[in-house]
C-alpha cells in the first residue's frame, strides 16, 4: 500500500499540475471515491481487473481509447503522457483497494498505437 501510494504521489508530481488529476480528469463522472455519478458507473466492480494480466490490458486500453458504456461514452486520454496515465491508474487502484502490481509507463505504452474505437475495447470474459 505505501509503495502504490509513493508511486501515485510521484505520478500526480511528474504531471507538473497543483490539480489532483483524477479530480481533474474522472471524478465529475466516476466520484471522488469512484463511486460513480448518475448516471455514469461506479468503478468498484473494476478491482478484480488490477490483478489479471488480462484486466491489467484492458483498463490500459480503456483510459487510452475509451469505452462506451450503459452511462453513455467515456472519452480515451491517449494524448496524455504515459506517467499521468499510470499514475490515474494506480490512483484508481488505491481508491478501490485492488490487488495487483501498480501501472508502469511501460505498461500503457505497449497499449498505444493500436487505434481501437471505444466499441472495440471489450471487458474481459471472467474466469
Amino acid at each position: 500500500m505505501r509503495l502504490a501510494l509513493l508511486l501515485l504521489l510521484l505520478g500526480t508530481m511528474a504531471l507538473g499540475q497543483g490539480e489532483d488529476p483524477w479530480k481533474r480528469l474522472c471524478a465529475q463522472c466516476h466520484g471522488e471515491r469512484a463511486q460513480g455519478v448518475r448516471p455514469y458507473p461506479g468503478l468498484q466492480g473494476a478491482a478484480p481487473l488490477f490483478a489479471t494480466p488480462e484486466g491489467r490490458r484492458y483498463l490500459v486500453l480503456v483510459i487510452l481509447y475509451g469505452k462506451k458504456g450503459e452511462g453513455g461514452l467515456m472519452p480515451g486520454f491517449a494524448q496524455l503522457k504515459d506517467e499521468e496515465l499510470a499514475a490515474l491508474l494506480n490512483h484508481l487502484k488505491v481508491l478501490l483497494q485492488a490487488k495487483g502490481d501498480p501501472f508502469t509507463p511501460e505498461e500503457i505504452r505497449k497499449g498505444r498505437g493500436l487505434n481501437l474505437t471505444p466499441d472495440a475495447v471489450k471487458r474481459p470474459e471472467k474466469p
